[in-house]
């Protein structure tokens, strides 16, 4: 190989890199080491499905259709003081997991939230502890689905599916999951 070569080579590599980075939703809004977190592994287009066992909140704080600003820290530059539209608003119990992504092998710690109703478990069993082992159904991170999470710790609480726009200008759509306690009105 000659020298003309291998720059050639190294050439269309720094590009390709720049180009993959640019490209990602995260370019621009979060820093190095936050881009090299899970959270590019989030799924930006959620579905608005739930589980048909999780309950609709009969008098939420912020209603289907609402508006609330979002103090949610688990997605490290996106949704800290973001305004957030409300989908969706559930009664549960929100677990954090730890468990590693079966997408990029990663080992994913206190990922925030997952419900209840995703474990593959008995639904109508009392709140999970602390170190306990489960599988869960959940999509909403890309390599999450069919894999061991272990519970951190839970909270019994309203869940809210949202809608919010990042600040490059990216719309982040039914997005799960954020907690009653992560969210604060408007004014």
């Amino acid at each position: 190989m000659t020298k003309k070569d291998v720059l050639i080579i190294l050439v269309l590599f720094v590009g390709f890199f720049s180009f993959y980075v640019t490209q990602n939703p995260h370019y621009g809004v979060l820093s190095g080491d936050e881009m090299a977190m899970h959270h590019l592994d989030m799924v930006y287009e959620g579905s608005p499905e739930v589980p048909s066992e999780l309950r609709v909140a009969e008098n939420p704080t912020y209603p289907v259709g609402s508006q609330a600003l979002s103090r949610a820290d688990h997605m490290a530059g996106m949704m800290d003081g973001v305004e957030v539209t409300i989908v969706g608003a559930y009664e549960t119990i929100a677990y954090a997991t730890t468990y590693t992504s079966t997408n990029s092998g990663m080992r994913v710690q206190e990922h925030k939230w997952v419900v209840h109703e995703e474990l593959v478990v008995d639904v109508a069993a009392d709140p999970l502890e602390g170190g306990e082992e489960v599988f869960t159904r959940a999509q909403h991170m890309k390599g999450m689905n069919d894999t061991v999470h272990t519970i951190d710790y839970s909270i019994p609480t309203t869940v809210y599916i949202v809608d919010f726009e990042l600040p490059n200008g990216m719309k982040v759509l039914n997005h799960k999951w954020v907690t009653e306690e992560e969210l604060e009105p408007l004014n």
